[in-house]
């Protein structure tokens, strides 16, 4: 069962991840995934790594809809945790670094429904084929179809950029972290697309925008109408977010804001801000992987 748990862990943690947008309740599923697969004979498995996704998806889905109504009250906007190593080197560094697990996928995630996400992510990232979806979730095939068909044509009406260049990504960290230093946004600004969308998430426990901020104006006012509150104050770093770069603000040794860019080789088209407290609490988490 350990060389199971060693060899399957990291897959089905960005499964359960990519589902949830929780570390926690990621790492949970999995742990519960392999208490279970001790009380089964796995010699009747015919497809081992199928049967053991199948299992995170179905937890996944059951664990979403008990807190629906949580996340349906939820005080302004809702986003995923981020996963913040603090160390490049760790092992985790390399799985984050495919684009499926990136911070704006995960987020781009959860403009679907929960069976929409799972569907998505069994097709297009994990390229099962519909009759094994469907014996997977106990639908038909032309139910996953449908949903499958859906759920793309939702995500295509969305901008994402792929974000390969590491060197544009420390560029615009350096250059945002300049601003503040300087007390003026314009060049940062310089590097945002019009119709950029910054979104901010404070769950009820830190100040936050309740609504997302569109438009470059919008976003540029923002940003100098915090700085001028100071909230940029304390120390801040760059940090792996993801498998790529975010900005890590902390108070006293203590975490208060990440910031991540969503970015192609030129500009700049999301802009996520995590101020929960809850969401920050496992940055610098020390996977086993």
């Amino acid at each position: 069962m350990k060389d199971l748990y060693e060899e399957y862990k990291a897959l089905l943690f960005t499964v359960a991840y990519r589902m949830l947008g929780s570390i926690k309740d990621a790492e949970d599923i999995v742990h519960d995934v392999f208490i279970q697969l001790e009380s089964v004979n796995l010699t009747e498995i015919e497809n081992l790594k199928s049967y053991l996704i199948k299992m995170v998806t179905n937890k996944s889905l059951n664990l979403l809809q008990s807190a629906r109504k949580q996340r349906e009250v939820y005080p302004g906007e809702w986003l995923p945790e981020p996963i913040v190593s603090l160390d490049a080197n760790e092992p985790l560094d390399k799985l984050l670094k495919e684009e499926s697990v990136s911070y704006a996928f995960v987020v781009l995630l959860q403009q679907l429904t929960d069976l929409e996400r799972g569907i998505y992510l069994l097709r297009e990232v994990l390229s099962y084929d519909y009759q094994n979806i469907a014996e997977m979730l106990d639908r038909s095939e032309e139910s996953c179809r449908k949903v499958y068909s859906r759920a793309k044509q939702k995500l295509e009406k969305k901008k994402q950029f792929n974000k390969k260049n590491m060197g544009k990504a420390n560029e615009l960290a350096e250059l945002f972290l300049h601003s503040i230093e300087i007390g003026n946004f314009d060049s940062f600004i310089n590097q945002l697309t019009e119709d950029v969308v910054l979104i901010t998430d404070g769950g009820g426990k830190a100040r936050a925008a309740i609504y997302p901020i569109f438009s470059k104006q919008r976003v540029s006012a923002f940003l100098q109408g915090v700085y001028k509150r100071g909230t940029f104050e304390g120390e801040l770093r760059i940090v792996n977010v993801n498998g790529e770069i975010g900005i890590l603000q902390s108070n006293q040794g203590s975490p208060v804001k990440l910031i991540i860019f969503d970015h192609n080789d030129r500009e700049i088209q999301n802009i996520y801000v995590v101020i929960n407290p809850d969401k920050l609490k496992e940055i610098g988490h020390k996977f086993s992987f």
